[in-house]
């Protein structure tokens, strides 16, 4: 019978035979050869469990959860990876330990389940950076990177990515590089910065392709493709995102092939071209359902959904969307359902069904809510707005759009601020046929009957945004977000804030020379002062009327608001420099 060599028993055979089986599993999985690495790492496993060798076990594990990510069988990956995860732990192995975190950060942020993703990704970074783990300190950071991203945090995004991008520059892993460079690229996109999107994707599409890494390389691509498609570049669009397309299908992604063709059909459809569209998004479909990719199928799914909508197919778009919701809504995506919701919104809009409309759009804000995507929730407001309209209620289109609003300020994104100030602007103008309906007092709750918003804060917000528009010389958006915040202070009953805005609406009409229109609103926020006993506002004002008595060179004007002013302060004990100077942004500028 065969005998072990000399010097070798058994047992040591099947130990060297388990790591062997591993090594081939990890070469075949580099090779994109599944096949061969799942069954590889599946005998790996069974005789490592059988002579105990614990190591071999738990890197096995992390390889097939490797493959199962990579087929989308997220189940079956987070199962193996939390076995690894536990083995890896019990025999104090921390690189393992660190790895096996990441392969469950990618599944859970591949499933948008993000809290969870992030939650793994910040153990293994902080694992890996305790014990100097260069490679796995910055794999943690590019996946924090891609969270961040999916959950509209940009500054944190990009700084883990730069980081992440920075580690392995340093220590020469061009993987690693390439792939920072790609999330970056869709941070960059993700924030419109299209330029520095197409550099970072074509560094990385250059590295890829210099290594010999043809799924990196397709990723690449496929961000391009989207990027010259942002960019209404459509031939080139469809260039890289069918050069994807064929690289996905040559090394046999299943998951790439189908992601190209749903942003092919994208391209299509925005080009009017809705034959090849929907066979795109069908064969798009048909992959994502056959791998069990529910992410993929719902994608695909809500992309016919649009077309059938644009096509006015209603019945077809409202069949697709349905379905698509019922995958976001089991997988728990809910970006994905807060899109497809605001779809359906429009369908039922469209048809004339606003109380359902309403409904959709409330939900889709909820979900936006829970992604935690203020961007998103930002651009559903308006459309909210649009419903309220329709079934007259007009405190309702007040709010949202004012949420909206400060939405955009607090992103600093001047295409989120414009819209709806350029709606509220018109609904507070004199000859607004809204205007006597929104002079009642603001309640206490807003749209969709949430808890009502702090309409305080809300002015604060509109009278510092005012104040930049002022510093940048844009005096016409500093009028409408003065005259907004005026307004919100005046039905929330904040005087003092009420009396801050009329001066600065002063202020700006100083600035302007429009004289006349600055004496009316000073005299509006003395009186306003005055009614609430606001000595300081009424003695900031009067410093304000001075200075226009002064420009307008009206002496005895000048001298009649000084003696009211000293007589205020002998009663008061007030400061005299306030007299003259009014608050930065508040008072007038007279040279």
């Amino acid at each position: 019978p065969a005998m072990a060599p000399s010097g070798l028993s058994v047992g040591d055979e099947k130990v060297r035979s388990a790591e062997l089986l591993l090594q081939l599993g990890n070469m075949h999985r580099r090779q994109n050869n599944t096949t061969n690495a799942e069954s590889n790492y599946q005998s790996a496993l069974n005789v490592a469990s059988q002579t105990q060798n614990l190591v071999t076990e738990a890197s096995a594990l992390d390889g097939l959860g490797e493959i199962y990510h990579s087929q989308s069988r997220y189940r079956e990956a987070e199962e193996v990876f939390n076995k690894a995860h536990e083995i890896h732990s019990r025999i104090g192995n921390d690189i393992g330990t660190a790895n096996a975190l990441y392969g469950l950060g990618k599944t859970y942020r591949t499933q948008s389940r993000y809290r969870e993703a992030e939650e793994a990704f910040n153990k293994a970074n902080k694992i890996s950076s305790r014990i100097g783990i260069d490679i796995g300190t910055a794999n943690a950071l590019f996946g924090l990177g891609e969270i961040y991203g999916a959950r509209s945090k940009y500054q944190e995004a990009e700084e883990a990515l730069k980081k992440a991008h920075e580690i392995h520059s340093r220590i020469g892993n061009d993987m690693g590089t390439a792939n920072a460079l790609h999330g970056l690229g869709e941070i960059y996109r993700n924030q419109s910065r299209n330029r520095e999107a197409e550099e970072a994707f074509t560094k990385a599409h250059e590295i890829h392709s210099r290594i010999g890494n043809d799924l990196g390389t397709a990723n690449a691509l496929h961000g391009l493709g989207v990027i010259y498609h942002t960019q209404s570049r459509n031939l080139d669009a469809d260039e890289a995102l069918k050069k994807a397309h064929e690289i996905h299908s040559r090394i046999g992604n299943d998951l790439g092939t189908a992601n190209a063709l749903s942003d092919l059909g994208e391209i299509y459809r925005a080009q009017s071209r809705g034959g090849e569209a929907e066979v795109a998004f069908k064969k798009a479909h048909e992959i994502h359902s056959r791998i069990g990719d529910d992410l993929g199928t719902a994608n695909a799914l809500r992309g016919l959904g649009q077309l059938h909508l644009l096509q006015h197919r209603n019945q077809e778009a409202e069949n697709c969307l349905t379905q698509a919701q019922h995958i976001y809504s089991f997988i728990r995506n809910d970006m994905g359902t807060g899109n497809t919701l605001r779809c359906l919104a429009i369908l039922f809009s469209e048809r004339g069904q606003s109380e359902e409309a309403q409904s959709l759009l409330c939900q889709a804000l909820s979900a936006y809510n829970r992604a935690g995507s203020s961007f998103s929730q930002a651009q559903t407001l308006p459309l909210l707005a649009a419903v309220y309209l329709i079934r007259d209620n007009f405190l309702g289109v007040e709010e949202s759009l004012h949420e909206a609003l400060i939405i955009g300020i607090q992103l600093n994104d001047d295409k989120l601020q414009a819209y709806p100030l350029e709606l509220l602007s018109g609904i507070f103008s004199s000859d607004s046929k809204y205007s006597a309906t929104l002079a009642a007092p603001l309640h206490a709750e807003g749209a969709c009957g949430r808890a009502g918003d702090d309409h305080i804060i809300r002015g604060a917000a509109l009278h510092d945004k005012g104040k930049a528009f002022l510093a940048q010389s844009k005096y016409g958006q500093a009028e409408e977000a003065y005259s907004l915040a005026q307004n919100i202070f005046s039905r929330a009953g904040d005087r003092r804030g009420e009396a801050s805005a009329l001066r600065s609406l002063g202020t700006l009409y100083t600035l302007q020379r429009r004289l006349d229109w600055a004496t009316n609103r000073f005299a509006q926020a003395r009186s306003t002062s005055v009614a609430i006993s606001d000595c300081d506002g009424e003695l900031m004002a009067l410093g304000c009327l001075m200075g226009v008595r002064l420009l307008q060179s009206k002496c005895a004007g000048l001298r009649s608001y000084c003696v009211e002013a000293l007589k205020i302060y002998d009663r008061t004990q007030w400061s005299g420099s306030k007299v003259s100077s009014a608050p930065p942004g508040d008072g007038v500028t007279t040279s």
